[in-house]
């Protein structure tokens, strides 16, 4: 007898825009819309004054389930292929984003349950592909929170093939990249606003994968480009007083492979080239408290991974080709930390972890390529730093724990590619 087809279900609030710059056989010998070199820009401005909630609430026995529940204040997204152009975009949200998921199993499922809850205040996403792109990007976000929630309530429920469980919540978030392009440009993101993500959940039997996280960033920005490309860019994050916090809770009664993460950063940036040059010059200020906490519960487990991350600053910047140059500038005055927490009655082996940094920058190049790396760094942090890993175990095989604390930390290096 076939499975049935898995139920979907989604919800979605934004105030959304798109655009698109695309040059065909027919057009490409024209002057592209919003080309930089004629003095051109494409631009576009979205404020959210009010409140943006998105909730799905379950009470089902099913075979298999996928749920997705979206927030957005301001969205922007689009694309740019074999063309050039550039854009000027302003976000603002000063209410609230809040995304709930609660969902009551019952019952037993043979296939897989999957939920995933994503809050974001401000977005902008470009995707670019034989293009050279411009970008002027400024966020803000200084409502009230930025909130995603996931409540799984399943106490007697069997999910035999396996669950995962996530939640992200985002103040400012960009995404750029494809493949063979030039990215050039400033991105400036400013948060004042609780961010809160947490995942919980109680289930009783998963002989499978059970994998729930929660992920809360003040601000994220994210570029990657493959294929014969270049960027320059220039990236300001501040997260002024404030929570960034990322909660997992999750009791399993009887659990065969089971994983629990929280990780939760005030600004994030994460930048990937290849086949050209990477410029950056990035500059993160933290002054708020930045908190990951998760906790993992079980009677009869295999194997258990249990693992907390808080950053209040992070870059990581790497070219897989010959030259990257980095300018990095990080201050941070707010406290961080770091809790994981396992508790198992009777099993196998469980892996244990925390990990609280002040400042983080990662910097490389390839060797292959006869790699260069120049770098600027400068990181000050004020605030207090802590990580706490906890383990109780009535009987087990293994035990891997630990706890790590850095105030700064930078590491520069150049690799073979791919690692």
């Amino acid at each position: 007898m076939a499975r049935p087809a898995p139920i979907r279900l989604a919800g979605m609030i934004a105030a959304t825009a798109t655009f698109a710059l695309l040059a065909t056989e027919a057009t490409a010998q024209e002057t592209p819309l919003c080309d930089p070199e004629t003095g051109s820009t494409c631009s576009s401005t979205q404020t959210q004054n009010g409140d943006v909630t998105g909730t799905v609430n379950l009470n089902v026995a099913v075979d298999q389930l996928e749920v997705s529940t979206n927030a957005r204040g301001n969205s922007l997204a689009g694309g740019i292929e074999d063309s050039s152009g550039a854009l000027t975009s302003r976000q603002t949200m000063s209410g609230s984003t809040r995304a709930e998921t609660t969902l009551i199993l019952n019952g037993e499922s043979e296939g897989a349950i999957a939920t995933t809850t994503d809050a974001r205040a401000n977005y902008l996403g470009v995707t670019t592909d034989g293009a050279t792109f411009a970008l002027d990007a400024a966020q803000t976000a200084n409502g009230d929170r930025v909130e995603a929630t996931t409540d799984i309530d399943a106490p007697t429920a069997h999910v035999l093939g396996g669950m995962a469980g996530g939640s992200l919540a985002v103040a400012n978030s960009v995404a750029l990249g494809g493949p063979s392009s030039s990215i050039t440009g400033t991105v400036a993101q400013s948060a004042q606003t609780t961010v809160f993500a947490e995942t919980v959940a109680d289930v009783q039997y998963i002989p499978a994968q059970g994998d729930f996280s929660a992920q809360a960033m003040a601000n994220a920005v994210q570029t990657s480009t493959t294929g014969a490309s270049h960027q320059n860019l220039a990236i300001r994050q501040t997260n002024s007083p404030s929570t960034t916090e990322a909660r997992t809770d999750v009791y399993v009664d009887n659990a065969w492979n089971l994983a629990a993460r929280a990780n939760a950063g005030a600004n994030q940036t994460v930048l990937y080239n290849a086949g050209g040059s990477m410029v950056a010059n990035t500059n993160q200020n933290n002054q708020g408290r930045v908190r990951a906490f998760t906790q993992a519960q079980t009677n009869l487990q295999g194997e258990t991974v249990v693992s907390a991350r808080a950053v209040a600053n992070e870059v990581i910047a790497g070219n897989n080709d010959i030259y990257l140059e980095l300018d990095n500038t990080q201050l941070n005055s707010g406290g961080v930390e770091a809790s994981a927490v396992s508790i198992g009655v009777n099993g196998y082996d469980t892996y244990v972890g925390a990990d609280a940094v002040g400042n983080s920058v990662t910097g490389y190049a390839c060797s292959q390529c006869g790699g260069e790396v120049n770098f600027t760094n400068n990181q000050v942090n004020n605030g207090n730093v802590s990580a706490t890993a906890t383990t109780t175990i009535g009987a087990g095989r293994a035990a891997v724990v630990g706890a790590n604390a850095v105030g700064n930390s930078a590491t520069f290096y150049v690799s073979r590619p791919g690692g």
